[in-house]
């Protein structure tokens, strides 16, 4: 079957990505204009409909000025910030007429060029609110959105009505098989058939597929187009942004997959050789080497198609969990190509041959010896890509290539939340400058809430009391009959707030700068993952809202809702026989967790320091000294727990309220 690809000297890109080149002018008003009809810009920040509303002294307004009307002139939006200093608005002025969102707008530019851009913006913000349905107009109207090309032809031998769409671009194609808007068949095809390309293009073709096909028992009518939009808009990136046939961005992805998986597979067989790990089948060594080393590159997993760099995993100690577990979170770093939108940056460099063959170097350098704290692999520098220039450009700079105007980016699944200095230096391995920091690192771990009164310079107290299901053979992955619910108050405190970030994207050049980033993202997944577990409701975990997340008292209201609502003898319910557990949460410079509870006829002191790679250690304690228990120490018989062992404990439970129960069950 034939495929219409679009091929193009010039590279290509998203609509969003060109902004308007001319240069600003004055925007004329409606005194040099009267007759100038209103103009709305749904764009525009003060847009509002106060701007079609008239004055009653509009006409006596008008006339007064005359022929001195044309002197009115406003050159940007600030304009309408001055006048409303001075106590003044903008329909003081009789400007009704004039947008303030557009008083910047293309001088040039036709009142039909207007109503159609502005047209655009406001079906692209449709287009991202809502999808439509899956049907043959839904998926034709959705190719015609992204500007790709739409073929139909008919079907033959499957049935009345079958019909294939082909959405084509310039180096791919989706072709949709479809009978009477219910979706049987889906294929991903490339222009060039490269077996590097090739080989991933089942499992792509699979999720678009599942994205357009019906769930049992769902209905045609309530099928939507969202999940499908999501995947063909990252396809359509990559392919907007290639330039046949110098440039394939999928090409470039997947080289970036090819040396990662060599390093993956390397670390398997590294920890395969370690002696303690003997008996661990292969999935507990990729998850081992996924959350331990240099994590685990998948192409086209979790129901997203394109290249997923994963280093942290939920229950990642657990027997039951795989590197395709789908209902443990996984943390993730996606790689997709971008364009540089002004930034200083590396161009897009296409090769599977960024790492060496023997992965690691065979010697090192002195710097190498004394910086490094594990083996030193051996990144490679693949040669740059070029596009050709144009005749005109080859004639102005004398230059017969040039850099592509594409970068790799690398979008954090889920975003991490890290204090300032970690920002700093994850945004100085990228090579992009740090952002300013605006909210402190506990509001952006717990939002707040819009009718809270916030200081960041103050401490914040966080309180929720929740049940905590014990299973005295949690730490060996063996599930019990019926849990044992206990209560437990948790109380958290930030006294020194820091400032914080959200990093969601940072730019990169080289796929050892993801590998650089690692250790710090896994110290604040794991230290998320802690806090998450401790004072934010979850599904199974019930809770008991007894104070709100930011610390406010019930009203005499909700006490008495509560009062009416419990169960009498119900004591797991009561806050007052709650375990009280109080955190103390040091952000800064490293992240510190200091419990304290109630621990036999006196109070236990825990402090606890998440490190890099998601480690925990055990910095101070009152209780672990007087551990009289053993573990099993293999062929050397049994030995005393020690701290470590505690340490660890919390590691493979992941929840502070079940690792304290644990440590009363154990020590009491």
């Amino acid at each position: 079957m034939s495929t219409p690809m679009r091929h193009g000297p010039s590279q290509g890109r998203t609509p969003s990505q060109h902004p308007a080149a001319a240069p600003t002018p004055q925007a004329s008003t409606p005194f040099s204009n009267p007759q100038t009809a209103p103009a709305f810009s749904p764009h525009g920040p003060k847009s509002s409909p106060q701007q079609f509303k008239k004055s009653p002294a509009a006409g006596t307004t008008a006339s007064m000025m005359g022929a001195h009307a044309t002197a009115a002139n406003f050159d940007s939006p600030s304009a309408a910030a001055a006048y409303n200093t001075l106590g003044m608005t903008i329909n003081d002025l009789n400007l009704d007429n004039i947008s303030v969102g557009g008083l910047v707008a293309a001088a040039g530019r036709t009142d039909e060029e207007d109503r159609k851009k502005r047209m655009e913006i406001v079906i692209a913000a449709l287009w991202a609110q809502n999808s439509s349905r899956v049907s043959n107009q839904g998926l034709e109207r959705l190719a015609t959105h992204l500007e790709l090309e739409s073929l139909w032809e008919n079907s033959a031998g499957v049935g009345d009505n079958a019909k294939t769409l082909i959405i084509a671009g310039q180096t791919m194609a989706v072709e949709v098989g479809i009978t009477n808007h219910i979706v049987h068949q889906v294929a991903l095809t490339y222009s060039d058939s490269i077996p590097s390309l090739d080989k991933h293009v089942d499992k792509a073709s699979a999720i678009l597929l599942k994205d357009l096909s019906l769930a049992p028992g769902q209905s045609p009518l309530t099928k939507r187009l969202t999940n499908f939009r999501a995947n063909l808009e990252r396809i359509t990136i990559l392919d907007k942004l290639s330039v046949a046939p110098d440039l394939n961005c999928h090409l470039a992805i997947v080289g970036i997959w090819e040396s990662l998986e060599k390093l993956h597979r390397w670390d398997v067989q590294k920890l395969r050789e370690e002696h303690a790990l003997d008996d661990i089948s292969e999935d507990r060594l990729r998850v081992s080497a996924l959350c331990l080393r240099h994590g685990c590159p998948l192409m086209h997993t979790r129901g997203r198609v394109g290249l997923s760099l994963d280093y942290w995993k939920e229950r990642r100690k657990l027997a039951s969990t795989t590197v395709d577990t789908e209902d443990a979170k996984t943390w993730a770093i996606l790689v997709e190509c971008a364009s540089p939108s002004g930034m200083v940056y590396r161009s897009i460099r296409v090769s599977d041959k960024w790492i060496g063959p023997d992965i690691e170097k065979s010697s090192y350098t002195a710097e190498e010896m004394i910086s490094s704290t594990g083996p030193a692999l051996d990144w490679l520098e693949p040669e740059n890509t070029n596009l050709p220039h144009s005749e005109e450009a080859r004639a102005q700079t004398g230059l017969d290539t040039k850099p592509p105007e594409v970068v790799f980016m690398a979008t954090f699944d889920p975003p991490v939340v890290v204090p300032h200095a970690v920002a700093t230096e994850i945004y100085k391995n990228s090579g992009t400058s740090t952002p300013m920091a605006t909210t402190t690192f506990d509001a952006l771990m717990f939002p707040i809430t819009s009718a809270s009164p916030y200081d960041p310079s103050e401490p914040r107290e966080i309180s929720i009391t929740q049940t905590i299901p014990t299973f005295i053979n949690t730490l060996h992955d063996q599930p019990q009959e019926e849990p044992v619910l206990e209560a437990h108050h948790n109380t958290l405190f930030i006294y020194k707030p820091v400032y914080g970030h959200i990093i969601d994207k940072v730019p990169f050049s080289h796929p050892k700068d993801l590998i650089v980033m690692l250790p710090l993202l896994r110290q604040y997944a794991f230290l998320s993952l802690l806090l998450s577990n401790s004072f934010k409701p979850k599904e199974g975990k019930p809770t008991i809202k007894d104070e709100d997340r930011n610390g406010a008292p019930k009203t005499s209201r909700d006490e008495f809702a509560d009062f009416m609502a419990r169960t009498t003898g119900d004591e797991t319910e009561n806050p007052s026989k709650a375990l009280k557990v109080d955190i103390t949460l040091t952000a800064h410079p490293v992240p510190r967790l200091l419990l304290v509870f109630p621990f036999k006829s006196s109070t236990a002191n825990i402090m606890l320091e998440i490190q890099m790679g998601g480690k925990v250690h055990i910095v101070a304690d009152n209780i672990f000294a007087s551990d009289q228990g053993t573990v099993a120490n293999g062929a050397d018989g049994n030995r005393r727990r020690t701290p470590e062992d505690w340490a660890n404990a919390l590691e493979t439970l992941e929840d502070i309220g079940a690792w304290i129960e644990i440590i009363k069950h154990k020590l009491e």
